[in-house]
């Protein structure tokens, strides 16, 4: 009897749990075909508008304000909400931006920087960086972090036709997963999800001379110390091993949003991991390596505290 109705009750929460998934993607669907509807500019803005009075309300803003006062220890109160509502009215806008994620850089622009007035700003400079990635025949690692509009990279990324693998994690909502893999993928080219075999398929992308986009400013229990904001955090080592075992040029990229749904592309020189990769120590490579590149991940934070995600809790 007790076994009947363990499996009654658990066949009933996969039954919920189906119906919470449904709706969810049904609910996502249908914003962000109004936001379709709605136009670039509009849909960003009203996103941004809701978010930005909505967002610091919830119970969850808390963990964004206890972050920001570790991070700026002695900030003023008006200092902290300030930064909590432009990162909420960053993630609106981010969010209702997806509707037109494949339309953000102009058509047509061949290898040339997008004409002045576009919505993303590429100095010469960059673009010419982009173009040697995608022609030296060479793999190459670009990471960035949740700050601004990071899906931004990954379309600019296939509008040069730089052959580029994003890693992602996936939504726990399956169904909402395939609507926003649907516009993902048609925006931004070949995508990895995070589990497992993630390490194995990054590592083939780069074996075949391909490029990989990656996220790595989150915690990661099992991932090495490095310093962040003074505090030391657990961080995936991933893209120091995919590094070290390719011997492969890494940059760092991020897009800033300027105004409303307009941004600038700023992307480092390689960085310079020569010795690293040279170590027999292996683990203390992996830190250093991991340690320079959340150590660049922190001046963007620091330059548009606003726009970086404090709800994820880096510091436990």
């Amino acid at each position: 009897m007790r076994q009947w109705w363990l499996k009654t009750k658990l066949r009933l929460y996969r039954g919920l749990l189906r119906v919470q998934w449904v709706i969810e993607a049904a609910a996502i669907f249908l914003i962000l075909a109004l936001c379709k509807l709605m136009g670039t500019d509009r849909a960003s803005r009203v996103g941004g508008w809701i978010a930005s009075r909505l967002g610091p309300r919830i119970s969850v803003s808390r963990v964004a304000r206890r972050q920001i006062d570790a991070a700026y220890p002695g900030i003023t109160e008006a200092g902290r909400e300030a930064i909590v509502r432009g990162m909420w009215d960053n993630f609106g806008r981010y969010f209702t931006e997806y509707a037109h994620l494949s339309t953000l850089w102009p058509q047509g622009l061949g290898d040339t920087p997008p004409p002045a007035g576009s919505r993303v700003e590429v100095s010469p400079e960059v673009v010419q960086r982009f173009l040697e990635i995608r022609d030296d025949g060479k793999p190459a690692i670009i990471f960035t972090g949740h700050i601004g509009n990071w899906e931004v990279l990954g379309a600019g990324a296939a509008h040069y036709r730089l052959r580029m693998a994003a890693m992602f994690r996936a939504p726990n909502n399956p169904i909402a997963e395939k609507v926003l893999l649907k516009i993902r993928g048609s925006a931004m080219g070949k995508l990895i999800p995070a589990g497992f075999q993630a390490a194995l398929l990054a590592a083939r992308e780069l074996e075949a001379g391909g490029h990989l986009g990656m996220l790595v400013d989150q915690h990661f229990s099992r991932g090495v110390s490095v310093p962040f904001f003074g505090r030391d955090v657990k961080t995936s080592a991933t893209l120091a091993k995919l590094a070290r075992r390719f011997k492969c040029p890494v940059y760092g990229a991020w897009a800033e949003r300027l105004d409303g749904c307009h941004f600038r592309i700023h992307m480092t020189e390689a960085l310079d991991f020569s010795k690293e990769y040279e170590m027999t120590d292996a683990r203390a490579a992996e830190t250093a390596i991991t340690a320079r590149v959340t150590e660049i991940i922190e001046t963007w934070v620091r330059q548009r505290p606003d726009q970086w995600n404090w709800l994820h809790r880096r510091w436990r």
